[in-house]
């Protein structure tokens, strides 16, 4: 019995997470632990979401909120999503708890004493139009490298290079859009230099590292580390652990912080448990073994910063065994990404499909050397003839004629001739193949051996044509039924870290009360017994009928009630205006002064674009719209019904990508007959009515059909 730890990387809290992440992180994580707890070994998973840092801040100024509102909106979604997904985590914390914040400091102290981190003065990029120095997703420019036109200040997503904001071609403040001057601040140094001889020495025989991981880490040591500075001038984050006024306005860089989750989780885990002593287990015994679920953006983080804080902190802490760090899933030849607003987004995907469909395509399609592709009809072409047409038929036909055939029992078996006893060896040998690729985190391997076993089966039982052998010699019949029962059964075990869902519904429709998941790994070698009652239900997976996402899926138009309305302070005919949603509230600007008064605009009910890109309209910031028809002599507002729920989807998907103006006013809305309001697409093609359940949304004042919406 193996300690094994399982670190995820965490996910920023500063907006939905996409396909790409749940595929790097979260079901490769979960796969792998599921495995490992049917083996026998004692598994810690951990991680949680990360809440600090700029990506939160910027999306939170965007929104005209505090940072720590949107951060506790996101993470509550994380946790939400990552349950539905299945996806079983020891402990899913978050980087805001006072626990994670005292450790951290702890640790960065510590480093301090030992000489690991000292202050220096160095050069920061200041903006002059708004009078304070610039983090560095606050900066942005043209890659030196790959020359990407959106590089960020501390690194490229499009390459993966880390920079500094004075790299980049042509830098720009985001929020301003001015260029940064340099000026001087003091920081607080890590000497990661220092460890320069100690990493390439741990690295050395590390040859089962992923090669892109390998790589990408000896190319950083060949080039010489350079010590980094570890704190930033924001005011979301955990503060500097250094005396004097200047260390105020700081915080602690969020990727030092963030990968002392990993510890500070595992302590809390125990903590919470009553046995704190405990954690040591997993962090000072030399046979526990580390395994980091990261996405190849994070990787330096993880195969030297985080390894080089280990060694510095205590030298005698566990360091990774393995890094399995996927690369990017892309859609349309570009990488996802959620501060751009691309990608397939996981709240959408887990409203339309079934979670064991999202992890079988995701797992299938693993970028685990190179980059892959999300397209939908590769999504819905895997989940019809893989999924369904040969895991899910064979089973479905194994256990329908039985319960049909053998009064809803698994028949005996009888004599075993070459091709039953052949079948019987195909288990033990798909079995050990799919183990031994887990071993090793291979993941779309493993999955690719599971499957064959089903595809055997179907060969197996079209060769034995249960159909024809049950008029002529029952008895083989139902030994051929038996050993397709046998399979079905092994098939639950080994799919189980795949497809958590269907296994637990195919594990009970083959007679069992307890809990596949809870079943040791060599489970799947084990015989059915012969007279168990079966209790067939619905086939395992549904058909995907799905085409690509249409104009409407582009917007994510929701149910908003008023519930105040201030005169803009800048502008004579605009009101600046707060929404209820349901589960957030949100601050918008509306030229609708000349058209309602305060008291008619107060309490009404009003349809919402939300995922309209953010804006200062003459000063103040405006998350999203309300729609409104509009003519020459009026406006009049959208109404859903009054039962409306708040927060309620009138159109497209929640969690849909960021539009910018431009692009929505390429979307044709209108009223229709009756004063409903209708979707017609950038062609004027579609007809999609604007509805909350089976009751429309209409116009508040009376427009002729085709009037434009805005």
């Amino acid at each position: 019995m193996t300690k094994i730890l399982v670190a995820v990387a965490w996910p920023y809290a500063s907006g939905p997470r996409h396909i790409g992440h749940a595929v790097s992180t979260f079901i490769p994580a979960d796969i792998f632990s599921r495995y490992h707890r049917m083996k026998g070994d004692e598994v810690l998973m951990v991680g949680g979401s990360d809440m600090h840092g700029t990506p939160t801040t910027v999306r939170a100024e965007e929104e005209g909120v505090p940072p720590e509102v949107l951060a506790n909106r996101y993470h509550a979604l994380h946790a939400k999503n990552i349950e539905q997904l299945g996806v079983r985590y020891d402990l899913y914390w978050n980087t805001a708890d006072p626990n994670h914040k005292r450790d951290v400091q702890e640790i960065f102290t510590t480093l301090r004493g030992k000489g690991y981190i000292d202050e220096r003065t160095m050069t920061s990029p200041f903006c002059a139009k708004g009078n304070h120095f610039l983090p560095d997703r606050y900066v942005e420019g043209e890659c030196p490298r790959c020359h990407f036109k959106s590089a960020r200040g501390d690194q490229c997503e499009n390459c993966g290079r880390l920079l500094d904001p004075f790299e980049l071609i042509d830098p720009r403040c985001r929020v301003h859009g001015t260029p940064p001057s340099p000026k001087e601040t003091k920081h607080a140094f890590f000497r990661l230099s220092a460890f320069q001889d100690p990493l390439e020495r741990w690295i050395a025989d590390k040859g089962h590292w992923r090669l892109p991981v390998l790589t990408f880490t000896r190319a950083w040591l060949e080039e010489g580390l350079q010590d980094r500075p570890v704190t930033r001038d924001i005011h979301w984050g955990i503060e500097v652990p250094l005396p004097g006024p200047e260390w105020a306005s700081k915080r602690i860089y969020v990727w030092f912080e963030a990968v002392m989750g990993y510890l500070t989780a595992s302590r809390e885990y125990w903590r919470r448990k009553g046995s704190p002593v405990r954690c040591k287990e997993w962090w000072y015994d030399p046979e526990a073994r580390h395994y980091y679920f990261i996405g190849k953006d994070n990787i330096v983080f993880h195969t030297l910063f985080w390894p080089a804080i280990l060694m510095g902190y205590d030298e005698n802490l566990v360091l990774p065994h393995d890094i399995p760090a996927a690369q990017f899933m892309n859609i349309s030849g570009e990488k996802m990404s959620a501060g751009r607003g691309k990608g397939v987004w996981l709240p959408d995907l887990l409203e339309r499909f079934s979670p064991d469909q999202i992890r079988y395509y995701g797992t299938a399609n693993m970028p685990e050397l190179k980059d892959s592709e999300f397209d939908w009809k590769d999504f819905a072409q895997r989940n019809n003839s893989e999924l369904l047409a040969v895991y899910g038929n064979f089973v479905h036909r194994a256990l329908t004629f039985a319960a049909k055939n053998f009064a809803n029992a698994v028949p005996a078996a009888a004599f075993l001739d070459g091709a039953d006893k052949g079948m019987v060896r195909n288990i033990e040998e798909q079995w050990k193949k799919v183990g031994q690729n887990l071993e090793y985190c291979h993941f779309r391997d493993a999955l690719r051996e599971a499957i064959q076993l089903a595809r055997l089966g179907n060969v197996y039982f079209d060769a034995k044509a249960p159909w024809d052998l049950v008029r002529t010699d029952r008895a083989a019949c139902g030994t051929a039924l038996h050993v397709s029962l046998r399979v079905s059964r092994a098939l639950a075990v080994v799919m189980a870290p795949f497809t958590p869902f269907s296994s637990s519904s195919l594990w009970n429709a083959l007679g069992y009360d307890s809990d596949v998941h809870g079943q040791p790994w060599g489970a799947a070698l084990e015989d059915i017994p012969a007279g168990q009652r079966l209790r067939v239900g619905a086939p395992l997976f549904a058909k995907i009928e799905i085409e690509t996402p249409g104009d409407a899926e582009r917007l994510d138009v929701r149910v908003g009630r008023i519930v105040e309305v201030q005169d803009h302070p800048n502008a004579d005919k605009l009101y600046v205006i707060t929404v209820d949603l349901g589960d957030e509230v949100r601050t918008l600007v509306a030229g609708m002064k000349a058209n309602y008064t305060k008291e008619q605009m107060l309490g009404k009910r009003v349809a919402v674009l939300c995922n309209l890109e953010p804006a200062k309209l003459r000063g103040v910031p405006s998350n999203g719209m309300v729609l409104a028809a509009e003519d020459a002599r009026d406006v009049g507002l959208l109404l859903p019904p009054d039962d409306a729920p708040f927060g309620a989807q009138i159109l497209g998907t929640r969690g849909a990508p960021r539009l910018t103006f431009s692009e929505f006013q390429k979307f044709k809305i209108r009223v229709a007959e009756g004063d409903r309001v209708v979707f017609l697409g950038t062609d004027e093609k579609q007809s999609i009515p604007f509805k909350v359940g089976d009751k429309f949304v209409r116009v508040d004042k009376g427009f002729p059909p085709g009037t434009p919406v805005h």
